[in-house]
């Protein structure tokens, strides 16, 4: 029996050579067949019996796979995985037990372990299911933490629907932050509902906040949300609004942002109905499999419904004239690069091209 986390990664014949892998294993016989297996691809196995010399080892070498017999005789393998796993988020977990009930793999797995297998194993299944695991590890340590700030009720999808839809797709961490409830444009509390809507619709987590509409400054009081956020998140990339904007809200967000963020390697701005015609992008990502999901994120605003400028007609033209600038595609985004510490967000690679001008 195996209970695996992401079935996509469970490819066969992935390479576990040069890593260090850790066996937790009390009988004897067990542990070497395990680790000779793994060694016989060129794994770096080390055997332990207990998980209290487990987690001695822990503390005292890199680690990249534990393989941990779930009935130890001190502390359990599954406590021992919670433990690790607490302690090195990364770190590749596959349990191994002769008890073959469903309820022993739940709670493996809730206590961190990326697979489950029932004894006895294959060495070929084991050496896949831990290639799978580690390579699974890398995957989530590759992924993004997106923060999209955005000073009224839709202003972040009109802006980057179709880029954090994008991210979506990749798996990364999307959190959206909307600094005031828009009360000049509509009633807040069907904004809000709206604003919620179109966060679940992304699959993003949504902060809201009630700075008062069109009277944003960019002083503390914007720029305290903004930090919050980004230190709650741990965003690693931050979209905001550009200062070549005629709203004074977005402007000042704008500002707000760029203290906010001052220790996030990469930031990046972009257009709304109200920016300047000197806004001036040098980014453009591709959004063409992704707008007409953008379109339906920006619907969940009805309230907005009779503003001119989220027509689809209009969307679908804005998003056209900017792909002039870009590569094998007929829809994007335009983004102005404020900090750029790396050339391109790992996690969007075969989402679309992030293109220079």
């Amino acid at each position: 029996m195996s209970i695996a986390m992401n079935m996509g990664a469970t490819q066969s014949g992935r390479d576990v050579q040069g890593r260090r892998v850790l066996v937790i294993e009390d009988d004897r016989v067990s542990g070497a067949i395990t680790a000779a297996a793994l060694r016989s691809h060129g794994a770096v196995v080390d055997v332990v019996r207990t998980g209290s010399a487990a987690l001695e080892r822990l503390a005292r070498s890199s680690i990249a796979a534990v393989v941990c017999d779930v009935g130890l005789p001190d502390m359990g393998g599954v406590r021992v995985a919670r433990e690790f796993r607490e302690a090195c988020p990364g770190i590749a977990i596959v349990m191994l037990t002769g008890d073959t009930t469903f309820e022993t793999a739940v709670e493996a797995i809730r206590a961190g372990a990326d697979d489950y297998l029932s004894k006895p194993v294959a060495p070929r299944r084991l050496l896949d299911v831990v290639a799978a695991a580690l390579k699974r590890r890398e995957n989530l340590a590759a992924r993004e933490t997106v923060l999209a700030v955005g000073a009224h009720p839709d202003d972040v999808e009109i802006g980057c629907g179709g880029l954090l839809l994008a991210h979506a797709a990749s798996g990364d961490k999307i959190t959206v932050l909307t600094l005031s409830q828009g009360a000049r444009g509509g009633e807040p509390s069907l904004r809000g509902r709206e604003s919620r809507l179109a966060a679940e619709m992304l699959g993003a987590d949504l902060v809201l906040c009630d700075l008062e509409d069109t009277a944003m400054e960019a002083g503390q009081a914007t720029i305290d949300p903004i930090a919050d956020a980004i230190a709650t998140t741990g965003a690693t990339i931050v979209y905001t609004h550009t200062n070549q904007d005629v709203h004074q809200d977005h402007r000042a967000v704008h500002r707000a942002t760029l203290v906010a963020a001052r220790e996030v390697s990469r930031v990046f701005a972009y257009q709304a109905p109200s920016t300047s015609v000197e806004f001036a992008p040098t980014r453009f990502m591709d959004i063409e499999q992704y707008l007409d999901a953008k379109i339906a994120l920006i619907d969940c605003y009805s309230t907005q419904a009779d503003r001119p400028y989220l027509e689809h007609d209009l969307l679908r033209a804005t998003a056209r004239y900017w792909a002039r600038f870009a590569r094998n595609t007929r829809y994007v985004e335009p983004l102005e690069v404020l900090r750029e510490a790396t050339s391109r967000p790992a996690s969007l690679a075969g989402q679309g091209d992030l293109v220079r001008a």
